[in-house]
């Protein structure tokens, strides 16, 4: 499996929307839209609208942004948005994709591209982040059902 990290640009975009429609429910993916469920024409504008917004078209990008690219197709997408100290990472991935090791791998990844420590959020029922988080040697502590963790470049606790 060959797995690539590519700056989220126009042509891209379209492709990690049709990747969302087809893999992913829309609020795993963006904010919520008024409307019926599923990926309705005003769903997919507003999720192109999201991404422009944030990334691609943004005079000052709130975050950078790529989509994780395995074999040729784009299976999702991943994000560095600056915090308070550090980024927080951020990932979604099609239904085909998930439980292949690509979540915990594009994971590292962002890690790698960072400028300071990297905080990530997740549910305590998202067993495959948890064990990615784990895995990257990341301080996690569990708050009810949500989980938060921290790591550095060398997928070390930060010194706080």
């Amino acid at each position: 499996m060959h797995l690539d990290l590519r700056r989220l640009d126009e042509p891209l975009l379209a492709a990690l929307c049709d990747a969302a429609a087809d893999g992913a429910d829309p609020l795993e993916v963006m904010p919520p839209v008024p409307g019926p469920p599923g990926w309705t024409p005003r769903r997919r504008a507003a999720f192109l609208a999201f991404h422009r917004e944030r990334s691609v078209a943004a005079a000052e990008p709130m975050e950078r942004t790529w989509a994780v690219v395995v074999d040729g197709a784009v299976a999702g997408a991943a994000r560095l948005e600056p915090v308070g100290g550090g980024e927080e990472a951020g990932i979604w991935l099609a239904r085909s994709w998930r439980g292949r090791g690509v979540g915990g791998a594009v994971l590292r990844m962002l890690v790698d591209r960072a400028d300071g420590p990297v905080v990530a959020e997740t549910t305590a029922d998202n067993t495959a982040a948890v064990a990615a988080l784990h895995g990257l040697g990341a301080g996690v502590t569990v708050d009810g059902g949500a989980v938060h963790a921290r790591m550095d470049r060398a997928g070390r606790r930060p010194r706080t």
